[in-house]
């Protein structure tokens, strides 16, 4: 397209002051923007604008002929010296994916910021002229302050991974969650910055609360035939039981047994409990739930520990990509000079391999000494590579970090007193699970930290993240090498 100069610059400085004023229902700025939900099946339908219909015939023809969905693609020639005419375009129209194509000319991309407004579908942006992506560049950098979900293709066959990439369904889209304690307020990782819908809207997930109350009631009405069953089988796989008496492996197995039905009945992907609310004191007639969760997740399903919404999102994420078994764990140690840190906690999966596999050896243990709760106490592969990470506390990013478990080290006999206060003799000041990794960067890891607990599967998933994170509008956080260290 051919601009007269004066127009042009008429155009760019009124459109630009807009793109920079303050919050308006037409195209302010908005730190978080509702990501429609994908369709059901494959059909998809796609915006496709440019100054010249004609000119862009092959691509569009190769949107077409993209296989993995059922593109059906409206295509609008613009007159970008008219603006109204892109709003024109997207309004009333039921899309799930834009695609635009610039002039190849000016010099602002305010014209053209202001009245795609805020969607709520990803908009990918193809220059005409890959040796100039000037205009592109600064329009993906407009709409992703606003939170809209802009993403710049360098080739054309970039473009084609990245609308597949757009068309795809989020991660966790449609799947549902359950927490027992008060919403959003856990003991130990309170997130009151987030809520159900904000949850929805980022992630796709319907989460629901209610009150531990109800635990402690249908407790009282498992089927203790099944909960003998479940404790014998513990007992049989565990290469040794060293504190747990019967009755605390029933309590947990009637946990379990309970917690299995809910999970089965509401199709649940995800389950958790605010433990620390009654972990080291009240009168809970309730068991610590590690024994429960370790199963749970061993059959490949959410289980988190302690209410902790940010990674309960990050373990569906990663089991959902990983297909095996997350282990929740905090950072609890930094090895600066060898790049490696210790992670711990009292739930880690048995089949950490995968669903399929065998067991690790464990041994059942208390919970941190106090003489009641069972804990499951693994012995972690060395060598094997790992994806950690998770959602920061606002979902708007993802820390990814590649490592390598590091040879064991028994340390779980820690006492947590030198001189113990009384009925305190026993206890252990760390977690009974223990895994230490190298990782890169450490440093940089310590910065970037995503809070108390962290996600860890096994395998490399670098690439699948980085797709499900560019679907979700999510800013991924990682070091320049994500290959995992050696041993």
């Amino acid at each position: 397209m051919h601009f007269r100069r004066r127009d042009f610059i008429k155009a760019t400085t009124l459109a630009g002051m807009a793109a920079t004023l303050p919050i308006t229902n037409a195209i302010g700025r908005e730190t978080s923007i509702a990501l429609k939900p994908s369709p059901e099946g494959t059909r998809r339908n796609l915006l496709f604008m440019s100054s010249s219909t004609e000119a862009n015939q092959s691509l569009i023809e190769s949107i077409k002929s993209i296989k993995a969905f059922d593109l059906q693609v409206s295509v609008k020639q613009i007159d970008y010296r008219k603006p109204q005419e892109i709003s024109d375009f997207i309004k009333g129209k039921n899309a799930d994916i834009l695609f635009m194509r610039l002039p190849g000319a000016g010099t602002s991309a305010g014209p053209f910021a202001a009245p795609i407004g805020n969607p709520n579908i990803p908009i990918i942006l193809f220059p005409p002229d890959p040796t100039l992506i000037m205009l592109e560049a600064d329009l993906a950098a407009i709409l992703r302050e606003r939170g809209v979900n802009a993403l710049l293709a360098h080739t054309e066959s970039h473009a084609m991974e990245l609308i597949k990439a757009a068309a795809a369904p989020r991660v966790l889209e449609g799947k549902k969650a359950l927490i027992f304690g008060k919403p959003f307020m856990s003991t130990s990782v309170p997130a009151a910055n987030l809520n159900a819908d904000y949850v929805f809207e980022r992630t796709g997930v319907r989460l629901e609360y209610r009150s531990i109350d109800e635990l402690e009631q249908r407790m009282k009405d498992v089927d203790e035939t099944r909960a003998r069953k479940e404790m014998e089988r513990w007992k049989a796989e565990a290469a040794k039981v060293v504190e747990p008496s019967d009755e605390e492996l029933l309590k947990s197995s009637k946990l379990y047994v309970m917690l299995r039905d809910i999970v089965d009945d509401e199709g649940l992907a995800s389950i958790s409990i605010d433990c620390l609310s009654y972990s080291f004191g009240g009168n809970r007639e309730i068991p610590t739930p590690c024994l429960a969760f370790t199963r749970i997740r061993d059959e490949g399903v959410s289980a988190p520990c302690e209410a902790d919404v940010c990674m309960m999102l990050s373990s569906m994420v990663l089991q959902e990509i990983s297909r095996k078994p997350s282990y929740v764990c905090n950072v609890s140690q930094v090895h600066a000079e060898d790049s490696s840190i210790v992670l711990r906690h009292c739930v880690a999966p048995t089949k950490f391999m995968g669903v399929d596999t065998e067991q690790l050896p464990y041994n059942l243990r208390d919970y941190h000494g106090m003489g009641r709760g069972v804990v499951p106490e693994v012995q972690f592969p060395e060598g094997v590579e790992i994806t950690m990470g998770g959602f920061t506390k606002d979902l708007k990013d993802f820390v990814l970090w590649p490592g390598r478990i590091q040879p064991a080290v028994h340390d779980t006999e820690t006492p947590s007193f030198q001189n113990p206060p009384a009925g305190m003799e026993n206890m252990r000041k760390f977690c009974s699970n223990r895994a230490e990794v190298k990782i890169r960067d450490v440093n940089r890891f310590m910065q970037s930290i995503a809070g108390i607990h962290h996600i860890m599967v096994a395998g490399i998933h670098t690439k699948a993240i980085h797709d499900a994170m560019l679907r979700l509008n999510v800013n991924v956080i990682e070091p320049p090498n994500s290959d995992a260290p050696a041993v």
